[in-house]
């Protein structure tokens, strides 16, 4: 397997972590008038939580299959600009 084929499959992981937490909690949002109060605060902290470890796995989970090396949001928003690890030199094609 290409180095590019493994970052981007934990990429596209993390990233739908985040979309279905950044759903969740937005439909919470939306249906809290109808929800028991304790019950709406439980999803809503819940949503938020597994949010917020979605985003740190983007910015952490992302490593050069060669060195190791942490490549992050530089990855996830430079996909088309980053083809070699800044570190290693690997090539991701």
């Amino acid at each position: 397997m290409r180095p590019r084929d493994i970052i981007n499959r934990r990429k596209n992981i993390y990233l739908v972590i985040v979309a279905i937490s950044f759903g969740v909690f937005a439909v919470v949002a939306f249906a809290e008038k109808y929800l028991p109060e304790p019950l709406g605060k439980a999803i809503s902290y819940g949503a938020g939580s597994v949010f917020l470890v979605g985003v740190l796995f983007v910015y952490f989970g992302i490593k050069c299959p060669k060195c190791n090396k942490t490549l992050g949001l530089n990855f996830v928003y430079a996909e088309e600009k980053l083809t070699h690890c800044p570190r290693c030199n690997v090539k991701f094609r």
